[in-house]
């Protein structure tokens, strides 16, 4: 499994433009895709989340983006004590007998 800060990369990017507008076209080699799965069997997860993100230095006719895995997870707040806030109490029905509709 990665470690928490440890930035997991699959998959390449690029903005082609075509006569119906620009299009991002992403491609993977086997490798990024054994690389998703992989994250997918160690976090036990059946999704991934991935990021599209720009390159600094970009080559012309090469990709200009990149994939990264987003390993964000939410914090286990399973001990937490916190309770709802309490629900407002509804007006009575006498209170609407004045309305003009």
């Amino acid at each position: 499994m990665a470690e928490e800060n440890e930035k997991i990369y699959c998959g390449t990017g690029k903005i082609v433009p075509t006569q119906y507008g620009e299009l991002t076209k992403v491609s993977f080699h086997k490798d990024h895709i054994n690389t998703m799965v992989k994250y997918m069997k160690d976090n036990d997860t059946e999704w991934i989340n991935l990021v599209v993100k720009e390159k600094r230095d970009k080559v012309e006719g090469k990709p200009t983006h990149y994939l990264e895995v987003d390993t964000w997870k939410p914090k286990d707040d399973t001990n937490n004590n916190t309770t709802p806030p309490p629900t407002p109490k509804s007006a009575p029905v006498d209170d609407y007998d004045d309305l003009p509709f």
